[in-house]
Formats: C-alpha cells, structure tokens, sequence
C-alpha cells in the first residue's frame, strides 16, 4: 500500500495546478458576468419599484432595437446624464411592447412612431413625451415640478 500511496500524492500533485486553474477560471468567468455593461433600463416591475422608493422618474425609451450602453443615436449616444432617473427601454421584441400597444396613452407608438421618449412617475402618470431624448434642462424641470 505504501507503494500506492506514492503514486497517489504524485497523482495529487500534479492535478492541483488544474484544479487552481479551474478555480481562477471560474472567478474570471464569474466576474466577467457580474461586471457586464450594464444593459440601458431594467425590466418594467423594477424600474417602477425603484422609482417609487427612491422618488425618481423613469425615462421610458421605445425604440426599435435595445439600447445597449446609450449607444446609437436614438439611445441618445450617452447624453444627457441620467443619474436622477431609471432608465427603462423597450423595444418591438420585449413582452412589455405589446401592453404598451394596447394602452391608450402610447398612441404615437400604435402609429410607428420610434423611438419615443416619456417620463412617468413612479405610478405610471406620463409627465413628458416627445421624438427626442429630453434634454438635461427639461429632466431637472420636470423632476423639480413632481
């Protein structure tokens, strides 16, 4: 057994740098998740709750395809800075299209009409709507004005 036992350390030595590498592969693979762009919005249950508890708009964005990173023109390429607000996007392929279809109060968008922008309060009231991404001055207003 003793002879074995040899074999066995040997077997063990040689596989814990793989099993290091595997670990630090796994923490990369999992940072690398936890550290993705952050994606521009939240699903719609969330950005009202957030805006509810912490007395923010949500700046809900239609446009044709997802704003990823304020990237694009109709995202606003990164303007203007958003940091009062919660950023809500949909676009034709999310579920929340379709019930923003069927409510009466998104009529530019049953027309075509994108991208489109809207501040709402945290219970759903629109506050602003219009073609273009709201300009800084018009936020603060509007926020000022809640």
């Amino acid at each position: 057994m003793k002879q074995y036992s040899k074999i066995f350390y040997l077997v063990g030595f040689m596989a814990m740098p793989l099993f290091i590498l595997m670990l630090v592969n796994g923490y990369l693979y999992l940072n690398q998740l936890a550290s993705e762009d952050v994606i521009w919005g939240h699903n719609r249950s969330f950005a009202f709750s957030q805006a509810g508890r912490e007395g923010k708009l949500v700046l809900l964005s239609v446009t044709q395809r997802r704003c990823d990173f304020l990237k694009g023109l109709e995202c606003g390429e990164g303007k203007p800075d958003l940091s009062s607000f919660v950023l809500l996007n949909v676009n034709p392929a999310d579920t929340d299209f379709q019930g923003l279809i069927l409510d009466d109060r998104f009529a530019e968008i049953k027309k075509g009409e994108l991208p489109r922008y809207y501040l709402l309060n945290s219970t759903g009231e629109i506050r602003h709507s219009s073609k273009e991404l709201p300009s800084v001055e018009e936020m603060t207003t509007l926020r000022k004005t809640k």
